[in-house]
């Protein structure tokens, strides 16, 4: 199954789509995703905001370290979940997956 930003709207499937997130870091250090913004195929900007963060975990792949978010947003009338994730070596955020 592979996900990707297809004419405008994000579609079913694994995929890597570099993203633009806005977030807020608590005292203590957690960071939640609030809202992030995208480019298309045709060169739009697109704003999504997340409703909820389903859960949080942190990954290590080949030494990698990352934050994973499994988040909820809204796509006009639905309503779709996928996995976010931010690279704390590189500081960059990315839609990893959608569920």
């Amino acid at each position: 199954m592979e996900e990707r930003l297809h004419a405008g709207m994000l579609s079913d499937g694994q995929t890597s789509i570099p993203i633009q997130m806005m977030s807020l870091t608590e005292r203590d250090g957690r960071i939640t995703p609030q809202w992030f913004r995208l480019e298309t195929e045709e060169h739009e900007i697109r704003l999504y905001r997340i409703e909820q963060v389903v859960s949080r975990d942190e990954k290590r792949y080949v030494g990698i370290r990352e934050k994973q978010f499994i988040c909820k947003i809204r796509m006009g009338d639905t309503c779709k979940t996928l996995e976010v994730r931010y690279n704390v070596e590189t500081q960059r955020w990315r839609i990893f997956q959608f569920l």
